[in-house]
């Protein structure tokens, strides 16, 4: 998947712009703080209809504005034309998909495959168990439609649960309807834990060559699941057993105390865990191995090469690390890079430059 072409009318801080792209590797630069990262998140919003920095869409309407604006023209990896554009203003947001209004923002999830790496990442291997499960989710949900109607098919089977749990904690009697949400639940998590355990699966053998690849040593990088229920071949079996041990102690306490929202992914370089133990070298690093496996996930799966968005990727990496992780990147697809150091634009097929929310494609590579 490639975007061709990006037009922006107030979104952030960038100003109205209209911008070509190179089918292969994009360099952004400009001093902090001027739009770069803007950049990269309304590519990421025409591709997953959501922010990967912000939790309301009105957060990118620009001071004293009402509304923005963002449309890219793709080309698939089979040269079908597409058009994407997303409209926010005071009655909501507003997608079409080739002129077509969609009705669920879901929809427009996977269809046009995206990877994006950025500074609030780092949660995934610093944070809390569920930006792990986010990520490792919408991994999934980009791969395949089946998993992201799992998701929302058990997150409305466990608010459900958990609303019959609480009124049991209030002394009323809910068996017969938590026998109902119980079959769903059961159902529904077995589902994705198998699908978790699947990808982490493919993800591994990946993770340690990308890792190899990127540092030259002899160490390797590997992700762990974690399942709240363990369970070697029937996961069913598995978690019907943990619902009936536990069921005395989910409706004292009025929620679901077993299942997949509990479900951890730890990381590991050689044996040590990078939570724990890693630096902040080792983290980024180790995020850069994410996501070129990634991105190998989403290429098999999807038979699309994924849009890669690498922002401020020469922070805290040395220029053999960062020349390794281009490499990496730019075999296949389109790549978008951004950086302070006008010198690493050398890297991109096309070079632009960013000032003041300003992007203006330069005729060639700065020399410093």
């Amino acid at each position: 998947m490639v975007l061709l072409r990006l037009a922006i009318q107030k979104f952030r801080n960038l100003q109205p712009a209209s911008l070509t792209f190179s089918p292969t590797v994009n360099f952004i630069y400009g001093e902090n703080a001027q739009g770069k990262t803007n950049l990269l998140e309304a590519i990421y919003l025409l591709c997953l209809a959501r922010s990967f920095r912000a939790r309301e869409d009105a957060e990118a309407v620009p001071f004293g504005e009402e509304e923005f604006f963002v449309e890219g023209f793709f080309r698939s990896d089979e040269g079908t034309d597409r058009r994407v554009a997303v409209l926010y203003n005071s009655t909501g947001k507003q997608i079409s998909v080739d002129d077509k209004r969609l009705h669920r923002y879901s929809a427009l999830v996977g269809e046009f495959p995206v990877v994006c790496l950025w500074a609030g990442d780092q949660e995934i291997t610093v944070g809390a168990p569920q930006q792990r499960r986010r990520f490792f989710d919408m991994l999934l949900a980009q791969s395949g439609r089946r998993h992201l109607d799992d998701l929302k098919q058990f997150d409305h089977v466990l608010r459900q649960r958990n609303s019959v749990l609480a009124a049991a904690a209030a002394g009323r009697s809910v068996d017969a309807q938590l026998e109902v949400w119980n079959q769903q639940f059961v159902h529904y998590s077995a589902r994705i834990m198998r699908a978790r355990r699947e990808l982490v699966a493919e993800l591994n053998p990946l993770l340690r060559d990308a890792y190899r690849q990127l540092t030259g040593n002899q160490w390797t990088l590997s992700v762990d699941y974690r399942p709240n229920v363990s369970w070697s071949e029937d996961a069913e079996a598995a978690l019907l057993h943990a619902v009936d041990e536990r069921a005395a102690e989910e409706k004292r306490r009025g929620q679901s105390l077993v299942g997949p929202q509990r479900d951890e992914f730890l990381f590991f370089i050689a044996d040590y865990e990078l939570r724990r133990f890693g630096s902040r070298g080792e983290h980024k690093s180790a995020l850069i191995a994410l996501k070129a496996a990634e991105r190998e996930v989403l290429y098999r799966r999807t038979e699309r090469a994924p849009i890669v968005l690498l922002d401020d990727l020469f922070a805290e990496l040395d220029r053999r690390r960062g020349e390794a992780t281009l490499r990496l990147f730019a075999d296949q697809g389109q790549l978008f890079v951004t950086g302070a150091d006008a010198a690493d634009a050398a890297s991109g097929e096309a070079v632009f430059y960013v000032e003041k929310g300003n992007v203006v494609r330069k005729t060639h590579a700065p020399t410093s």
